[in-house]
């Protein structure tokens, strides 16, 4: 029998980020005077790791109560629906500007807009700051192409902050988004899904104590997401490892989405570090996961003509 394993480059560079950043990131505490440091070495970090593809162009945008950037890149031509993107960085870090690679590789795979943003971090602005916005970005938004033309991604504390979108407006009974894209996202602010799975020590990079410092300046009342059946839930995508921290979180979100009733696809790839899809210069299965997002947004969302036929029978 063969197991399946990831490319040697997934696997070198997981092994050597767990000798360097991850030993490092395990031992500098997460307190005001690193976090301005960090913020730059991540976005460094993203920038180099998933830098903007040739042909990419941005867009500031300001409106009231939020702000970010929108990104379109090569042959994103369709203009009937949106991506909304919530960055990762534990809730303490990330930025648009770092994710504008990212971006740029969601936008020219789906051929959609992307807008990336840059909700209000932790410590200076603990929650509810960063779902409000979240959810602020998320009305603009539909207001503008209609809630089900809106595609909902992110990854890690960008991953829950997205699925907590799905589920307050759920639970509030407003409509929900066209689909979710969920890479490695976490489930548990408690910690206690990733503490009680082995993965917990293989990530490259995070660490326990690096997640319980930066997640005790986003709250100080962790939770989990839990989704009810019944719920009115969009189609959600998750893409995990089988190697990172937040495995068990991304397995455990799946299972409870699909409780609901919703559509859920889990795909878990092996011998990946936590986000590989941030890091596609590097990982190359980072492009084929681009790819097969954007095959799931294209099956779950309007196509254009269906768009058009909508905005003519409700006028």
């Amino acid at each position: 029998m063969t197991v399946e394993r990831g490319s040697l480059r997934a696997r070198t560079i997981r092994q050597v980020s767990a000798l360097t950043a991850g030993r490092l990131a395990a031992l500098a505490p997460v307190n005001a005077y690193t976090i301005p440091a960090a913020r730059l070495i991540v976005d460094q970090a993203l920038r180099a790791g998933a830098p903007p593809l040739r042909g990419t162009s941005t867009e500031a945008l300001v409106e009231n109560g939020f702000r970010g950037e929108w990104v379109r890149g090569p042959r994103a031509e369709r203009t009937d629906a949106v991506v909304l993107y919530v960055h990762g960085g534990g809730f303490i870090a990330g930025s648009a500007f770092g994710y504008r690679g990212v971006a740029s590789r969601l936008s020219t795979a789906t051929r959609l807009p992307v807008f990336t943003l840059d909700y209000r971090r932790a410590p200076e602005h603990p929650f509810p700051a960063a779902p409000g916005d979240v959810a602020a970005a998320f009305r603009w938004l539909a207001d503008r192409h209609g809630p089900g033309n809106v595609v909902v991604a992110g990854d890690s504390a960008g991953g829950f902050l997205a699925a907590h979108l799905a589920v307050e407006n759920a639970r509030a009974g407003l409509p929900p988004p066209g689909a979710l894209v969920l890479f490695s996202p976490m489930a548990d602010l408690s910690l206690a899904l990733a503490l009680g799975h082995d993965n917990v020590d293989r990530d490259g990079l995070l660490s326990t104590e690096m997640a319980r410092q930066a997640i005790a300046h986003f709250t100080d009342e962790p939770f989990d997401l839990r989704p009810t059946p019944g719920m009115r839930l969009p189609p959600a995508l998750i893409h995990a490892s089988d190697t990172e921290y937040f495995g068990a979180d991304a397995a455990e979100l799946a299972r409870r989405w699909r409780t609901t009733g919703a559509a859920c696809e889990l795909r878990v790839w092996p011998d990946q570090m936590h986000a590989f899809q941030t890091l596609p210069v590097v990982v190359p299965e980072s492009r084929t996961a681009y790819r097969a997002a954007a095959r799931f947004v294209a099956a779950h969302l309007p196509t254009a003509s269906a768009v058009i036929t909508q905005k003519v029978t409700a006028s």
